[in-house]
């Protein structure tokens, strides 16, 4: 326990991080992240014992193996209608994102892989279906892993950049994506920049820190309208940008085609980018965002 605990970081860049800006001599770099897991949820239909619960608003229903198709189809109206609404307005905009994709969700929609490529999208695994992958051996975290990169690849054509789990890391997962190849990962939440990741092994891997609260989730409960989560995101830029620190700082978007793809809320995403475009912006994939910290840092930032 005592290795453990030393191994965690509340540190990190301290009172004076990097001082560099994105290209465009930007100060925010904007992440927006598409969760493709519809599809790859637990289903009874697909031989699970139960439904996943609490990632719509369809309330739990009958359980004990027994499917119910009201809460089915609230996760399918994000293959069917919600991806290409957000699709559609990002293309609009002109800007790319970074595509979350569990490998079971891709099969099931079989024209979506090709089409977040053609858009210019980068594609990272999100593993095979939507599962915790919490407490697994090493061996078998690194199966999955194998697994689900060689089913993306299959569907896209694309090499996964990275590796996103569910619910968190183990203490050894950076130090199987970095002898997997992998170019960086992103399960955490503990900065607002990236930086080399720390764990057993000493692996020498970026991470870029995900975000819990600018994230589309919150339309389940924090945020009631489309404009409460627009005013959430462009208040959190508004505070990057006005920040008297020196250096950049990363704002990253969680977006679930389930949810901000309701027409109720998927002009959210419009007035934000709308708004951010005309600030002190970089919106980018995160590969290209870790790649211009690499650049700018030569490796050697914290």
């Amino acid at each position: 326990m005592e290795d453990q605990a030393a191994s965690r970081d509340f540190v990190g860049y301290g009172e004076i991080p990097p001082d560099f800006l994105w290209p465009g001599d930007a100060r925010v770099a904007v992440s927006l992240v598409i969760n493709v897991e519809e599809g790859a949820e637990r289903s009874v239909a697909h031989g699970d014992a139960v439904d996943d619960l609490g990632a719509h608003w369809v309330p739990a229903g009958p359980s004990g193996g027994i499917r119910n198709l009201t809460l089915e189809s609230a996760f399918e109206y994000g293959s069917r209608a919600g991806i290409w609404r957000l699709l559609r307005i990002l293309e609009r905009h002109q800007v790319p994102a970074t595509a979350f994709c569990c490998a079971a969700a891709l099969e099931a929609n079989p024209s979506l892989g090709p089409a977040l490529v053609r858009s210019g999208h980068e594609i990272a695994d999100h593993g095979y279906k939507w599962d915790c992958h919490l407490g697994l051996d090493p061996g078998e975290e690194r199966r999955l892993i194998t697994t689900s990169r060689e089913a993306i690849r299959a569907n896209t054509g694309q090499e996964p950049t990275t590796w996103y789990s569910r619910d968190g890391l183990n203490p050894w997962t950076r130090q199987t994506l970095a002898e997997e190849g992998f170019a960086y990962e992103s399960n955490s939440f503990n900065d607002d920049l990236p930086h080399w990741g720390t764990g057993p092994g000493n692996p020498r891997l970026p991470v870029l820190p995900y975000s819990g609260d600018t994230n589309d989730s919150g339309l389940l409960g924090h945020f009631p309208t489309a404009s409460a989560f627009a005013g959430h995101l462009t208040g959190s830029l508004d505070m990057l940008l006005s920040e008297a620190r020196p250096g950049p700082s990363v704002l990253s978007v969680g977006l679930h085609p389930r949810l901000i793809g309701r027409p109720a809320y998927a002009s959210a995403v419009d007035r934000f980018l709308s708004y951010a475009l005309e600030q002190d912006t970089w919106v980018a994939t995160r590969s290209s965002i870790v790649a211009a910290w690499l650049s700018a840092t030569g490796g050697s930032a914290s």
